[in-house]
């Protein structure tokens, strides 16, 4: 997604921008939300060891919502009392991410993934473009 798309959006909820460290706790409990909702819906999928993984990431999702609560002009709007839309809670993770990387180096995570395939591809770069 676009970073404009993204600030217009902050803009027109009146949200404050925050800076990467904050962002990335935003990401770390979007990241919680969505280990928590993927177990809701596919908890028989899945093996002890990965729901006990799941449920880790649940809970520290939890605390990285506590910490990033204290930051002046936070505001949360999901409490966490709806697990279904998994889709929801993925774009809230590419979007918290998004935010990281532009606070952090002021360009976006596509930005960064396309150069990184284009080193690994060297000169086969060009097959990106097909």
């Amino acid at each position: 997604m676009e970073i404009k798309t993204i600030q217009n959006y902050y803009a027109a909820r009146g949200l404050q921008w925050p800076s990467a460290k904050d962002a990335l706790w935003f990401f770390l409990s979007e990241v919680g939300e969505l280990a928590e909702a993927y177990l809701a819906h596919h908890k028989e999928a899945l093996t002890a060891e990965e729901i006990e993984m799941l449920k880790v990431f649940s809970e520290e999702g939890y605390h990285a919502d506590e910490i990033v609560s204290r930051v002046e002009g936070w505001i949360r709007n999901n409490d966490r009392v709806k697990k279904e839309d998994i889709g929801k809670e993925v774009a809230d993770c590419e979007m918290m991410l998004a935010v990281f990387m532009y606070s952090l180096t002021q360009s976006t995570p596509d930005e960064a993934l396309l150069k990184k395939m284009q080193e690994k591809l060297g000169s086969r770069a060009d097959l990106l473009n097909d």
